[in-house]
């Protein structure tokens, strides 16, 4: 007997498993996973312009483009990394972000009708992040005049800034002049800026962990912009905050615009676009944030091998239109019913069911902030399995039936989940501002 005390054979086998634990999760920062996914992108779209260009797939141009813009705006929003530079991560950069990702959203709807326009902002933002980075790499006080002293990894760092912005402005040059280069030369410098993004995400993440002590002081620091107009003011957003604030424009944006298609007020959008982008989103929850089906996993090999799966999926939608609708379309239809009744038990039922099996000797009165909470959750919870169940309906109902009850409820079910998140994402700021911890 051991009288409730830990034994130390059970004390080692439990730092054990926790090593073990720790070895199997990935630390992957935000940045990281941006520009991996930026490489699978572009490697993606560099191999596909071969067979664009002999005519054997179509090809929708500004729903490319688009995908692109809202790439960078996550980086925008969740870093504070413009195509100017680092700035600060105030409330008017997250503003700013969230526009242009709203900007190539449509664009990845109505790819037709905003070519022109999508093309010469995504030329514009790569022409000025490739010139600016080239130009504060060689300049900086503390960039490659400092790198390139120390042996390792930080001169591989500046080898792979280099090749990262020399050819971003090259592709920054064929964007905005296009039909200046053959599409296949183009096709090799997209395989090359792919392979040169994974590049400098495995340095940056190389140097990260080797200079870790550095990089903790820097981000520990007090911030001295506290004080100050709102919008100028450094946001405490949360990089998975970050996510859904997004998350939830988009999914109001698009119920609306469903609605208005329904009404036929508004053309209808190019639906494998859509598909695409909700399935690259669940790709950077999964890698940025562990977060998937609801759930949160340890960001293992396995899991990031999915996660880029998903996005390379997702990408091709995007670019390659009208064959992959049918496969994407139940995969989301899927995932939502799972991550909507996985959150409903473990937010909900399971800890009411604990409750009532382990009642407290006193009861305890609620914050009203949790009640809401549960709340929201209860909602999220059953509007998102709804959600799935109206992906599946013409699968499930074929005919004219199952295509009036996805029409019908689609758009009123998408606007409820937008507000929701972003409702979700208030009362989280709100419990990390009361230094609460959030569910």
């Amino acid at each position: 007997m051991n009288n409730g005390k830990l034994q130390p054979d059970s004390l080692a086998q439990q730092q054990l498993q926790s090593n073990i634990m720790k070895k199997a999760q990935i630390d992957l920062s935000i940045e990281v996973v941006l520009l991996i996914v930026g490489g699978v992108f572009f490697l993606l779209f560099g191999a596909l312009l071969f067979l664009i260009d002999r005519g054997m797939l179509p090809y929708s141009e500004g729903s490319m483009y688009g995908i692109f813009v809202v790439l960078v705006s996550m980086q925008i929003i969740t870093m504070g990394k413009t195509p100017f530079g680092d700035v600060l991560r105030s409330w008017l950069v997250v503003v700013i972000g969230l526009l242009a990702a709203m900007l190539g959203t449509l664009a990845i709807f109505y790819p037709v009708h905003l070519n022109a326009t999508i093309r010469i902002i995504a030329g514009l933002m790569v022409l000025i992040a490739g010139t600016v980075g080239m130009l504060q790499l060689f300049i900086s006080e503390d960039k490659a005049r400092v790198w390139m002293k120390v042996p390792g990894i930080l001169q591989q760092l500046t080898v792979a800034c280099a090749l990262v912005y020399g050819i971003e402005i090259v592709l920054g040059i064929i964007t905005l002049l296009p039909g200046i280069m053959p599409n296949p030369l183009t096709a090799v410098f997209l395989l090359l800026f792919g392979a040169s993004l994974l590049f400098l995400a495995r340095c940056i993440h190389m140097a990260a962990h080797q200079y870790r002590s550095t990089e903790a002081k820097r981000v520990l620091e007090p911030s001295t912009t506290k004080r100050g107009f709102f919008l100028l003011k450094e946001t405490s957003l949360t990089v998975g905050n970050s996510f859904n604030i997004y998350q939830g424009y988009l999914l109001i944006l698009l119920g609306i615009l469903v609605l208005l298609m329904i009404l036929g007020i508004i053309p209808s959008f190019n639906s494998d676009g859509q598909l695409g982008l909700l399935l690259v989103l669940t790709s950077l929850q999964l890698l940025a944030l562990g977060e998937f089906m609801g759930k949160e996993m340890s960001r293992s090999w396995p899991a990031i091998a999915l996660g880029i799966l998903f996005a390379a999926i997702g990408f091709f939608s995007c670019i390659v239109p009208g064959i992959l609708t049918g496969v994407i379309q139940p995969l989301i239809g899927l995932q939502n019913i799972i991550s909507g009744v996985l959150l409903l038990a473990t937010k909900i039922v399971g800890p009411r069911v604990y409750q009532i099996s382990h009642p407290p000797a006193e009861s305890v009165a609620l914050p009203p902030i949790v009640k809401q909470l549960t709340l929201v959750l209860t909602v999220t919870g059953i509007v998102t399995i709804l959600f799935g169940i109206n992906m599946l309906a013409p699968l499930l109902l074929p005919g004219l039936f199952g295509m009036i009850a996805y029409a019908l409820l689609l758009p009123l079910l998408i606007i409820i989940m937008g507000l929701m998140v972003l409702i979700l994402v208030a009362i989280t700021q709100k419990l990390n501002g009361m230094s609460m911890p959030s569910p």
